[in-house]
């Protein structure tokens, strides 16, 4: 979750968005599915639930690329290169998986996102999925 970023949509103008820390994304989904709620991020962004439109990877300030920059074929593979699409697929994933916990307990959202993961428990796999990674391991 190091260094990766997440653009909170709140527009239909294409400089209609936020950036925020991938530590926060938890916070950011919360307010998306509550919007009657508002919060705050580190970086001082404000927001209320209602106005957020979207949230989606910010590709260029990931990858420390002006805003402005428009993503061409040789980017994508360097993202991809970089394991980058599959960090940021993880972290939105994560982000998700724990709002049952943010929902009982508000609190959550004043900690790290990389905190709240370590506590959670891990999917099981049964014995047969276990086999079939192990075979298809490179």
């Amino acid at each position: 979750m190091e260094n990766l970023k997440i653009k909170i949509i709140t527009g239909f103008r294409e400089e209609q968005y936020y950036v925020i820390d991938g530590n926060e994304a938890h916070k950011s989904y919360y307010l998306f599915m509550n919007p009657n709620e508002r919060g705050v991020f580190k970086n001082g962004v404000a927001l209320r639930g209602q106005d957020i439109q979207g949230i989606e990877p910010a590709w260029n300030e990931t990858m420390g690329w002006n805003p402005s920059h428009k993503l061409n074929d040789d980017d994508w593979n360097e993202i991809h290169s970089k394991g980058i699409k599959l960090k940021m697929r993880e972290l939105l994933t994560e982000a998700k998986r724990v709002m049952p916990l943010i929902e009982k307990n508000k609190a959550l959202l004043q900690i790290n996102l990389s905190e709240i993961i370590k506590e959670l428990p891990q999917p099981k796999f049964s014995d047969e999925v276990k086999k079939l990674s192990d075979k298809f391991k490179i």
